[in-house]
C-alpha cells in the first residue's frame, strides 16, 4: 500500500500516477518488442539448424550414393551375366530333355509309323478312301464309344438345331429358304449316307474296323509318349544333360556378387566411421560461429525478457494495490486521470477525492 492516502493528495499525486502508468505502458511495449525479437531470433536459429542438417543429410546421401554407384554397376553387370547364363542353361536343359524324350520314345513312335502304314496299305489294297479313317467318319458310321456318341450328337445338333437357328435370326430370311435347307439335309442323309454306307461299310467293314483298332492302338501309344515326357520333365536329376559348365559359371557369378556386396557394406561402414564425422564437423564448424552468436543474443534477450516480465508484474501489482484500490480500476486510466487533473487545475477541487466527486457529479 502507498505510504499516504492518494485520495487526500493534490495534483502532484495525479502526475505521479500518470507517470507510473506511462512507465508501465512503455515497459509492456518494450516487452512486446523484445518478445517479437526473441521469436525472430529463435526462428533464425531453428532455420539455421535445419539448413545445417539438410546440408549434412544431402552431403552424406551424395557421398553414400557415390560409394554405392560403382558397386551397384558391377553387381548389375554380374546380374545380367547371371541371367544370360541361366537362360542358356535352361535352353540347354530343354534341348537335353527333348533329346531324351525323343530317345526314350523312339520305339513307340516307330510302332505308330508301322501301324499307320498298315492302315494306309490295307486301305490302298481295297481302294478305301482315307476319310474312312477320320474321327468324324468313325463317330458317325462306326459308333462304339461314348466319345463317338458325343461327336454324333454334336453333328446332329449342329445340322438340325444350330444352323436352322442361325438362319432364323437372319433378317427377312424366307420360309422357303428354311424348307429348302431341310430338303437338302434330308436328301444328303437319305442318299449320300446310303452311298457312303454301301461303298464303305457294306464292302469293307472288316478292314475299317481293323483300322479303327489300329488307330486306338496308335492313340494308346501317344498316351504312353505323353506319360514318358511328363516323367522326364519332372525328373530332378539333371546329370545326363551336361550342365556342369553352366552351373560352375552361375556359382562363380553368385560368389562374385556376394563378395561385391560385402565390399560395399565394408565401404559404407568405413564411411560412417570416418568420412561421415568429418563431413558433419566441417559443415557444423562453418556454421557454428553464426549460430552460436544468435544463441548468445537469444540468451541475453531471454534474460532481459524475464526481467521485464517480472517488472511488468510488479508494476501491475503496485498500480492495482496503490491506485486502483482507492479510485477503482475504471478511473486509473490516462483519459480519466487527465480529466481529474483538469478539474483540479481549474480550482474546482483541491484533492483527488474532491476531483473524483466532481467528475462523478458531472457525468451522472
Amino acid at each position: 500500500m502507498a505510504e499516504q492516502n492518494i485520495l487526500a493528495g493534490d495534483v502532484s499525486v495525479l502526475d505521479q500516477m500518470m507517470n507510473d502508468l506511462n512507465v508501465h505502458k512503455e515497459t509492456i511495449e518494450r516487452l512486446g518488442r523484445l518478445s517479437e525479437s526473441i521469436q525472430d531470433i529463435t526462428k533464425n536459429v531453428e532455420d539455421a539448424g535445419r539448413a545445417v542438417q539438410q546440408e549434412i543429410d544431402s552431403r552424406i546421401k551424395d557421398s553414400t550414393d557415390a560409394i554405392c554407384a560403382g558397386f551397384d554397376k558391377t553387381i548389375a553387370g554380374d546380374r545380367e551375366k547371371l541371367k544370360d547364363v541361366q537362360n542358356k542353361r535352361e535352353k540347354a536343359k530343354l534341348a537335353g530333355v527333348k533329346e531324351r524324350i525323343a530317345g526314350e520314345t523312339a520305339y513307340i513312335r516307330k510302332q505308330n509309323d508301322v501301324l499307320k502304314n498298315q492302315i494306309k496299305d490295307s486301305f490302298a489294297q481295297e481302294n478305301i478312301p482315307m476319310f474312312c479313317n477320320s474321327r468324324i467318319y468313325i463317330a458317325l458310321y462306326r459308333t462304339r464309344k461314348l466319345t463317338d456318341v458325343f461327336i454324333y450328337l454334336l453333328v446332329i445338333a449342329a445340322v438340325y438345331a444350330v444352323v436352322p437357328f442361325v438362319l432364323s435370326i437372319i433378317p427377312e430370311f424366307p420360309l422357303w429358304g428354311m424348307i429348302l435347307y431341310y430338303v437338302i439335309v434330308i436328301l444328303i442323309q437319305s442318299f449320300v449316307n446310303k452311298m457312303i454306307v454301301e461303298k464303305t461299310i457294306v464292302r469293307h467293314a472288316e478292314t475299317i474296323d481293323k483300322a479303327r483298332k489300329l488307330k486306338e492302338e496308335i492313340y494308346s501309344n501317344h498316351k504312353k509318349i505323353r506319360k514318358i515326357a511328363r516323367n522326364i520333365k519332372s525328373d530332378n536329376n539333371e546329370e545326363m544333360y551336361g550342365l556342369e559348365e553352366f552351373d560352375a559359371k552361375i556359382s562363380e557369378l553368385r560368389e562374385d556378387m556376394k563378395r561385391i556386396e560385402q565390399e560395399k557394406e565394408k565401404a559404407l561402414e568405413d564411411f560412417d566411421k570416418t568420412v561421415k564425422a568429418d563431413i558433419i564437423a566441417e559443415i557444423q564448424g562453418r556454421e557454428n560461429e553464426r549460430i552460436n552468436a544468435m544463441k548468445s543474443e537469444l540468451e541475453k534477450k531471454s534474460a532481459e525478457h524475464l526481467r521485464l516480465d517480472n517488472l511488468v508484474k510488479e508494476q501491475r501489482i503496485y498500480i492495482s494495490s496503490n491506485y486502483e484500490a482507492y479510485l477503482g480500476k475504471e478511473y486509473v486510466t490516462m483519459e480519466r486521470l487527465t480529466e481529474l487533473k483538469q478539474i483540479m487545475t481549474t480550482g474546482a477541487a483541491d484533492t483527488v477525492a474532491q476531483a473524483l466527486a466532481v467528475y462523478k457529479e458531472k457525468h451522472q
